[in-house]
């Protein structure tokens, strides 16, 4: 029997800090709407949501939550960041693919 994950990925854009502080291992992804990265990443990133439980999977729209984006350092969109225990651990640089990402989550996560 084969069980998914059915969460979906989470905005952040008003409640970042406070997720973050709950200490829930966390992939975010930050971005912005406009961006054609953000965009061709985007069903990855939902298909990512539905095939790992171990990560909260989640965004940042930085059009909307600019203090959120600039404290946080993002230079460019899409930008990755994994997060556990309530700190910044370190970004994701790997291939764009929900599987990738996950394998490398899992690793982090064990």
């Amino acid at each position: 029997m084969l069980i998914l994950a059915l969460q979906a990925v989470q905005d952040l854009s008003t409640t970042f800090d406070e997720h973050i502080a709950t200490g829930k291992p966390t992939l975010v992804k930050f971005f912005a709407p406009w961006c054609g990265h953000c965009k061709s990443l985007a069903p990855k990133f939902e298909e990512l949501s539905t095939i790992t439980d171990k990560v909260v999977i989640a965004e940042v729209d930085c059009t909307q939550a600019t203090e959120v984006c600039q404290a946080q350092e993002v230079r460019g969109y899409p930008t990755l960041k994994f997060f556990n225990n309530g700190q910044y651990v370190e970004n994701y640089k790997g291939a764009r693919e929900a599987e990738a990402i996950k394998d490398w989550l899992h690793e982090r996560v064990q």
